[in-house]
């Protein structure tokens, strides 16, 4: 009769692990209250801070919405078949820093300081139209969350953890969100 996985009494006829599906779940929770958290922040800013820098040389939340936007477009470009992110550091550091980093900021949801963002994500112009932009990212948001969902097995290149378990992506798509909302909600 030969082995059986050691987890078969988990699988369900279709072959999806149970607990497998309660971790989605809780990611994709975990992603919209994100989204929504971001979203809110966003709307309760007085309109003349909405675009006024943090400090110099940082962005306003008017260029943080807008990389937000920028790094959903370049996820679901790669869900849809496209060029995903571009890869900025050599395979071995990928290794490390997906390995030692991205375990460290999907536990203590924060990124290490001066984390650079990838050139394709950076914002270059800032849209006034709060209302368009927060709208846009959250569908983009939706999209890129039902796309990962529909390829739950799928790797997404990320520029600097190279590949990664789309499980894995969704966790750091709240993670990068909630991390943003901290940075415009800060006075």
């Amino acid at each position: 009769m030969g082995l059986r996985p050691r987890h078969f009494d988990r699988l369900t006829m279709t072959g999806r692990n149970r607990r497998g599906d309660a971790r989605w779940e809780r990611a994709s929770e975990e992603h919209r209250n994100a989204v929504r958290g971001f979203a809110a922040t966003a709307r309760g800013l007085a309109p003349e801070a909405w675009s006024r820098p943090r400090a110099p040389g940082k962005w306003s939340p008017a260029q943080v919405a807008e990389h937000l936007v920028l790094a959903y477009e370049v996820i679901g470009r790669e869900l849809d078949g496209g060029e995903g992110a571009r890869i900025v550091v050599t395979g071995w550091r990928q290794r490390v820093l997906r390995w030692v980093v991205l375990p460290h900021v999907l536990f203590h949801r924060s990124f290490p300081l001066r984390a650079v963002s990838p050139r394709e994500t950076r914002p270059h112009e800032a849209s006034a139209d709060r209302a368009a932009v927060l709208e846009r990212m959250c569908t983009l948001a939706d999209r890129v969350e039902h796309g990962l969902a529909a390829r739950r097995d799928a790797r997404l290149t990320h520029p600097y953890f190279g590949p990664v378990p789309a499980l894995t992506a969704l966790r750091f798509c709240a993670v990068h969100v909630e991390h943003h909302r901290r940075q415009i909600a800060a006075p």
